[in-house]
């Protein structure tokens, strides 16, 4: 994922008077995974904590995406989750 890749969202989403119609996602830092919980598959709570802090909204935010838009939303912090988890091989021993 490169910087501020920017998504439109099918359905908008209303929070108080402020409706989105996209998310800018920035790329993850390891911060982002504090707090979480660091399984395979990674529960939905959890991708959604870290979409979320991926585009800057809040809770509330994230817990009004339609269906249409969830898969895109979540696979953004799929992605980013994965590849903080990925193991590769493992050094030789010395």
């Amino acid at each position: 994922m490169g910087e501020g890749e920017t998504i439109k969202l099918r359905r908008p989403v209303t929070v108080g008077s402020q409706v989105l119609d996209e998310l800018t996602f920035r790329r993850g830092r390891l911060g982002d995974l504090k707090g979480v919980t660091l399984e395979m598959p990674a529960p939905i709570a959890t991708l959604m904590t870290i979409a979320g802090r991926l585009c800057g909204q809040p809770a509330a935010v994230i817990e009004r995406i339609e269906e249409d838009d969830a898969a895109e939303v979540l696979g953004r912090a799929a992605a980013f989750f994965s590849r903080c988890l990925a193991t590769g091989d493992e050094p030789s021993a010395p």
